[in-house]
């Protein structure tokens, strides 16, 4: 048995506490004891002590929807649109692995220390291998987190008839599509669930959680959401779907079923405890109370929302219905950064909502770090795990630089939760552990060599794949065109959609 004593001069357990010349006494991987640096010494007799009252320490913070890469669409060429086109993007041959850990690593030195992972198939052909090699990934990092493979099989170009759709196109496009669907195919209904039940029996643990993950509504037909709502409560699994992203979504359930995507979902019983919506964009008043009535949770992606041009998720509204609000960057934080302080932050500035009223109703910086941490992990169902310092807990703990973030001169009676939502950043991350293990001390590393990966990740680009990726990027291009032209018609009818409880920050809309 190893044990600890992490300390500082203040200790965030939860939203709601913070202990002065705070201590927590940790065995291997849980959370023993809790108090004043003190009395926790003078209880215990621990292997290390560690921390000093230079530090701020908090719960590992939870990522609470991602899709794994660590070399950022920017990088890999992709300038940020409107998600309808921006998905047909041309990337280069990256490593899975190499790059879930490059992953995991800027994580890590942000603070998070589990991260739900939505998995987007790089090669269908061989995909139980990457699921594989992605969990592997976060495995020798050591950071904890929740993986889900992700599913669709409709709507894939646009949101209609697609085979009438291909015919349109020249015939350079229609080989990109049946290219596309190709690979589609090669992870179909029965190689999904056959996928989950591997994974479940191999890999699920409390350090790595397995969980269903089909795509969105639009993208995923009804017979199979009901299928994995049937197999997720018959194993007690979790579900996190995408849902009402954008206008064009909202339009499509409103001329598809004469209702919202989130109104359809609820009337094949898919909603539930055991469901988390991500982006929750453009729900109506309704959406929410169907939300709320039915205690399905939400992320929130407010940096992605921005650079796709989704909008602003109503999450001061659903956090007043009682809907269990969690954080996720989505890897397109707006920093392109992977830092998950900076991302609270733009949540709290985000819901400081216009208004009439001097004195109306927001987000507080204790919201926002409630939401990445406790709401957060009840998304991922990790509530009786991590989101909180407590007895009986795994050690999932993060000591910031108190010094750092408070020079030259800091008020003395701010609140240490507004001092991180404020000011603090990546780079005040000094030391983190997952499940009592030190992953990152000092800024560096324990488990890994960080030169090491980007090194690796350099080289799984091949020298003279320029050219190749600028032609395949045209005839992307070309399809984005088409896709677009495609929903024109639609527009007009965008116009005449009822846009509440969706924020509009002026009169122009």
């Amino acid at each position: 048995m190893l044990s600890k004593i992490i300390y500082g001069k203040y200790m965030v357990t939860d939203a709601d506490t913070i202990i002065q010349s705070g201590a927590l006494y940790i065995e291997d991987d849980k959370i023993i004891d809790i108090g004043k640096y003190g009395d926790i010494t003078k209880k215990y007799n621990p292997h290390e002590i560690m921390g000093s009252t230079d530090f701020i320490v908090t719960p590992g913070f939870v990522n609470a929807h991602g899709h794994g890469k660590g070399v950022t669409d920017f990088q890999r060429g992709a300038i940020d649109n409107t998600l309808e086109t921006w998905k047909f993007r041309n990337y280069p041959p990256i490593d899975v692995e190499n790059d879930t850990t490059w992953t995991a690593i800027k994580y890590l030195e942000s603070g998070i220390t589990t991260s739900m992972h939505n998995h987007n198939l790089v090669n269908p052909e061989n995909y139980y291998e990457e699921f594989l090699n992605t969990i592997k990934a976060y495995e020798s990092t050591g950071i904890r987190t929740a993986f889900a493979p992700t599913f669709l099989n409709q709507n894939i170009f646009i949101y209609g008839d697609n085979d009438a759709f291909i015919k349109t196109l020249s015939q350079e496009q229609r080989d990109l599509c049946l290219k596309i669907l190709q690979g589609i195919k090669n992870f179909g209904v029965d190689q999904y669930f056959e996928a989950i039940n591997n994974l479940k029996e191999d890999k699920d643990s409390n350090h790595t959680k397995i969980m269903h993950g089909p795509l969105s509504p639009q993208w995923v037909t009804d017979d199979v959401l009901q299928e994995i709502k049937k197999h997720a409560q018959e194993e007690k699994m979790r579900i996190h779907i995408h849902s009402l992203q954008t206008q064009l979504q909202k339009l499509y359930g409103l001329k598809k079923y004469g209702k919202s995507l989130v109104g359809h979902l609820d009337d094949i019983g898919f909603l539930g405890e055991n469901v988390t919506c991500g982006h929750c964009v453009w729900l109506s008043d309704e959406d929410i109370n169907i939300l709320a009535d039915t205690k399905t949770s939400v992320t929130h992606h407010a940096g992605c929302n921005l650079r796709v041009r989704n909008g602003i998720a109503p999450v001061f509204e659903l956090l007043r219905k009682g809907v269990v609000v969690g954080i996720g960057m989505d890897d397109k934080e707006l920093g392109d950064n992977k830092d998950f302080i900076e991302e609270m932050r733009l949540v709290s500035k985000l819901h400081r909502l216009p208004s009439h009223h001097l004195d109306s109703n927001h987000l507080l910086p204790v919201d926002c770090f409630r939401m990445g941490t406790q709401h957060s992990a009840a998304t991922l169902g990790l509530s009786h795990l991590i989101g909180t310092l407590e007895k009986g807990k795994q050690a999932d703990i993060v000591l910031l630089d108190l010094a750092r973030m408070s020079e030259p001169f800091l008020y003395s009676n701010h609140n240490i939760i507004d001092l991180l939502v404020y000011r603090g950043l990546a780079m005040d991350v000094d030391t983190v552990l997952v499940g009592g293990e030190v992953l990152l001390k000092n800024r560096q590393f324990t488990r890994i060599d960080k030169k090491e990966v980007i090194n690796k990740l350099k080289e799984s680009i091949p020298e003279k794949y320029g050219k190749i990726f600028d032609e395949n990027n045209r005839q992307f291009h070309r399809l984005k065109k088409s896709v677009a032209s495609y929903f024109e018609p639609w527009y007009e009818e965008i116009k005449d959609i009822k846009k509440d409880p969706y924020y509009f920050m002026n009169s122009r809309h």
